[in-house]
């Protein structure tokens, strides 16, 4: 398989630059899937999981993302989103206590809260326990 550039980086730090035989990204109408020579493109990204096979033998890196958008032009994918974590980054007891924490703060009726932010925060929490659930598959 042909490989591309993939580059995806947040305000702080280049998360990741290196090169993929495949990129499935979180969209907001679902996951999509790039390969070399895709079509330019212009989409946003929701949080979710980013998975990137880097060769044709089945090695993947799982990344969690918060929102944000992927350009994809001349065999390059630039991803640019608010936090991006790779598996290893994740701590696993943090993500669920912040799901749980989201998550009782939505069922609550206090109408101070900023429910998007805190919609916003349980999705995030969501993507980082997913690729915890992945990669022990």
């Amino acid at each position: 398989m042909k490989s591309f550039q993939v580059n995806i980086v947040t305000p702080e730090r280049v998360v990741w630059a290196a090169g993929a035989v495949s990129v499935t990204l979180p969209g907001s109408e679902g996951y999509l899937g790039i390969w070399a020579d895709h079509a330019p493109l212009v989409t946003i990204v929701v949080p979710g999981v980013i998975t990137i096979k880097l060769d044709d033998t089945g090695r993947t890196q799982l990344l969690a993302c918060s929102g944000g958008f992927a350009e994809i032009s001349r065999n390059t994918v630039n991803v640019m989103t608010d936090s991006c974590e790779e598996a290893g980054q994740i701590d696993a007891a943090r993500a669920k206590a912040a799901y749980e924490r989201a998550r009782e703060r939505l069922r609550s009726a206090d109408s101070t809260i900023d429910r998007e932010s805190v919609l916003q925060a349980k999705e995030r929490a969501e993507a980082r326990l997913k690729v915890l659930d992945l990669m022990e598959r």
